[in-house]
């Protein structure tokens, strides 16, 4: 089936504090934001498809944004275990990574020059897209040696 997609992501960074600076407990409260640096806000709206293999979900979108060149997306999931998820990337940038609601997950992001690790946190995870047609996910992501990002991720699908 055929989607209309619209995807926001707001970034923030946090000022000069890695991920491993602090406990997983204090992330999950820290939520007045106090170290916010400066914040950057992405939208986009593209068509995609969603298909299912029993409880196995995947919804399948070519990125639009120019730094990504031909990239096609996979945002995987399953009906029984709506906590997490995995979004797959392939193209001429490719990655794997894992959200799991209060957990923390080593990915890998292939940018075509080189690859590197990221570690993200999955602060909540919030899998609607069966039932009203969205996800939201807030995430703490970081890359050795950089400052952390929060990021909260929103998608809104409707079916066309």
């Amino acid at each position: 089936m055929e989607y209309k997609i619209t995807i926001t992501t707001t970034q923030t960074d946090y000022k000069g504090k890695s991920i491993f600076e602090h406990a997983a407990n204090d992330l999950m409260i820290d939520e007045t934001f106090s170290m916010i640096d400066e914040e950057g806000v992405m939208s986009t709206s593209l068509f995609g498809t969603l298909d299912s293999n029993g409880c196995e979900y995947t919804l399948r979108y070519e990125e639009e944004n120019e730094n990504m060149g031909n990239t096609f997306t996979e945002v995987r999931f399953n009906s029984e275990r709506l906590n997490e998820l995995s979004l797959v990337r392939t193209g001429e940038v490719e990655s794997f990574m894992t959200f799991e609601e209060g957990k923390r997950h080593i990915c890998v992001y292939e940018t075509g020059i080189m690859p590197f690790e990221i570690c993200i946190f999955t602060r909540s995870l919030d899998n609607r897209l069966l039932t009203e047609g969205t996800l939201n996910i807030k995430y703490i992501v970081e890359i050795k040696g950089a400052c952390a990002q929060q990021t909260e991720f929103k998608m809104e699908i409707v079916r066309v």
